[in-house]
Formats: structure tokens, sequence, C-alpha cells
């Protein structure tokens, strides 16, 4: 134990093996570790957002009534935003100056939502080069336009 035990004392100059460790830094060490951990735990809720990633089905399952519903996609690259339809409808959204035109995209958001009114769900394919913030800051836009199933996905697959 390093020092922990007190001089030599008895025959042969041996130390005595039991010592007794100081335990109080270790349990305020531990106190607020805890102590961090409840807290961050919150944060934790507060800050979740619930997106789903859908991949492509596999190929023996069997072909249901929602694969023919209208499916939309948010397409993110460096040219600003591209609204695509299963049906073959796109609209394009050039970038605004240097940034992407946000308000733009409500609008088309909101004129899908009332075209589909049913429809709750909208996926958002990006490009590997566009920065996550900017996929963060679509999402909250399709959230807000109410399409609460939200799903990430690249620009790989089609609609």
């Amino acid at each position: 134990m390093g020092g922990a035990a007190p001089a030599p004392s008895g025959k042969g100059g041996k130390k005595q093996l039991d010592a007794q460790i100081n335990l109080v830094p270790f349990i305020d060490l531990l106190s607020c570790c805890i102590s961090f951990l409840i807290i961050t735990a919150v944060w934790t809720q507060l800050a979740r957002m619930n997106v789903t990633q859908k991949g492509p089905a596999s190929a023996g399952t069997v072909e249901n009534t929602e694969e023919k519903t209208v499916q939309l996609a948010v397409l993110v690259n460096k040219d600003g935003y591209s609204f695509t339809k299963s049906t073959g409808e796109n609209t394009d959204i050039p970038l605004k100056g240097e940034d992407y035109d946000y308000a733009k995209l409500a609008d088309v958001m909101a004129e899908a939502k009332r075209t589909y009114p049913d429809k709750n769900d909208v996926q958002i394919k990006a490009a590997d080069t566009v920065i996550y913030q900017k996929v963060v800051h679509t999402m909250d836009i399709v959230l807000s336009a109410h399409f609460p199933d939200v799903s990430l996905g690249d620009q790989g697959g089609g609609v």
C-alpha cells in the first residue's frame, strides 16, 4: 500500500499489512458521478428526436396496401431541396443566397399536407456533403408541417 502503513515496528523490520485507507475522497467522487448521471438522464429525454430509418423491403415480403400509397421524400443536397413524390412529381427548391430556402420548403410541405391530409410519413434523404445541422433544421420544418413520422436515408435509393 505504498506508504499507507505506519513505520516498521516489530521483529525483522516488517511493516504491518493492515492499513487504513481514507474513503472520503472516493465517496465524494462517487456522489458527484451519480449526481451527474441523474441530471444528464433528463437531458437525454428532452433532446430525443423520434426518427426511423427505413431500408429496402426484403424480397420475400408480400405487397400491402400501404406500398400503393404515395411516398413523399425531401432530398437535401448542396444545390438545395428537391421535394419528390412516388408519382413522379418533383418540386425543386434552390438555395436562397448561400443558405437553404426554409420558408419555401415550409410552404411546399404545408401544400403537401393539404393534398395528402392522411399522410404522416416523409423520408428525408441527405447527401454526404450536407451539414448535419441543416438536416436537423429540415426535420424540424417537416415535423412542424404535421408529418410526425420522419425517416432518414441517404440519396442512394429511390422514393
